[in-house]
């Protein structure tokens, strides 16, 4: 019998799930957001610029080796064939007869094609 007792006992916060109103969750949110910022050890000017200078020299590095990389790959496949410039490629479609620019010829035909 007193295990019927306490269930009937619960409280509110267990009926809807375990959930706390959303404002008191917010408040929460913000008194440990508080909490943590004030455990945080800042770092000094010097070392915040010591630190800002090795990622900027980081990203020139990388930006440089990607640079190198790009056009090492892109010598090997125009030398290979496998990569046509586009050069070649407007120069092929500039040799259009006609001259309007579609590269398709149009031969006209008999407008009567039985011959009369």
């Amino acid at each position: 019998m007193a295990k019927k007792d306490s269930s009937k006992s619960r409280s509110k916060k267990s009926d809807k799930g375990g959930k706390k109103p959303f404002f008191t969750r917010l408040k929460n949110f913000f008194s440990n957001l508080i909490t943590e910022l004030k455990r945080v050890v800042w770092p000094d000017k010097k070392k915040l610029k010591q630190n800002s200078a090795t990622v900027l020299v980081i990203i020139v590095a990388a930006a440089a080796l990607i640079w190198a990389f790009d056009t090492f790959i892109k010598f090997i496949l125009t030398s290979t064939g496998f990569y046509a410039p586009v050069s070649e490629i407007t120069e092929t479609a500039a040799t259009d007869p006609d001259g309007d620019g579609s590269g398709v010829t149009v031969v006209p035909t008999d407008a009567d094609p039985a011959g009369d």
